[in-house]
């Protein structure tokens, strides 16, 4: 159960919902009401295993 981020094209308002299979196509705009909204890409689509490491993990240099 993924967290999208949404615009809403009639008001432009940027709102995020947590959707659960079957309901992408019941999702309205908070503030108008409106369905015509398309969904926008997040840092969090991008993620992989390699983002998010901990800094103490890295080989340590001194001078």
């Amino acid at each position: 159960m993924p967290i999208f981020e949404y615009q809403c094209k009639n008001c432009k308002k940027e709102f995020e919902r947590l959707v659960f299979a079957g309901d992408e196509g019941k999702i309205l705009c908070p503030e108008c009401k409106s369905a015509d909204i398309s969904k926008k890409m997040s840092a969090t689509s991008f993620m992989g295993a390699s983002i998010g490491t901990c800094a103490a993990d890295s080989p340590k240099q001194f001078s």
